[in-house]
């Protein structure tokens, strides 16, 4: 019975992994579709968030019939109750690569960016990018040592939303604009809060250490 129990345990990791694969994908093509204002991609994102919520469903079901079905205890519940939050932080990622996504098509055929932050939101991307590569690989091994230092990760997607910040009083836009820019930034700087909120679920699952320090 418990080798079924972890096998079941180990099915549930995978689908989080699933999941958060998933939603760095969504917010690589939302990146994408920004930087180039392409409508095309930015619609595809809206349509594969479905899929994304649908896996979270699924997640549910299966920590449910978990919880039913062989009452667990100690860590393998750490690691169940963990991963009740992590799928609702994933769910919410991939929500703010959609609102990215929708911003494009909101503004196409023009670029809701201006040229002098195109290099800031590609920054941007990048740093998205690396983060949800990073939290991928923490997920699939439980590196509660990499997790740890997620957060060092999330500063430089809060120093470049700081830096957009600080240009908007200049931009020679309509006010618009600068409204989309701050919206911008804050869906990517929200992305990383949630893969380090994430991270520290990983190390509650793995050590019991709950990290209170949370905004």
């Amino acid at each position: 019975m418990a080798n079924v129990f972890h096998r079941h345990l180990d099915e549930l990791n995978g689908l989080l992994v699933d999941m958060a694969e998933r939603v760095g994908e969504a917010m690589r093509q939302a990146s994408t579709a920004l930087l180039e204002a392409d409508t095309v991609a930015a619609e595809a994102v809206v349509a594969a968030d479905q899929d994304i919520n649908a896996l979270q469903f699924r997640i549910d079901d299966r920590i449910v019939e978990l919880m039913t079905q062989y009452e667990p205890v100690a860590t393998d519940l750490r690691f169940i109750l963990g991963a009740v939050r992590i799928s609702v932080d994933l769910e919410r990622m991939g929500d703010l690569a959609k609102h990215v996504a929708k911003t494009v098509i909101m503004r196409s055929p023009v670029s809701p960016i201006p040229d002098s932050l195109h290099e800031d939101f590609a920054a941007m991307g990048e740093a998205a990018d690396r983060i949800s590569e990073k939290l991928v690989g923490i997920l699939a091994e439980h590196d509660r040592l990499r997790a740890a230092q997620m957060g060092l990760d999330d500063d430089e997607l809060d120093a470049v939303q700081d830096r957009i910040h600080r240009q908007l009083p200049e931009l020679p836009y309509n006010p618009q604009v600068a409204v989309d820019a701050a919206l911008l930034a804050r869906f990517f700087e929200r992305f990383g809060d949630h893969a380090v909120r994430i991270s520290y679920q990983v190390v509650y699952q793995v050590t019991g250490d709950v990290h209170l320090n949370r905004p």
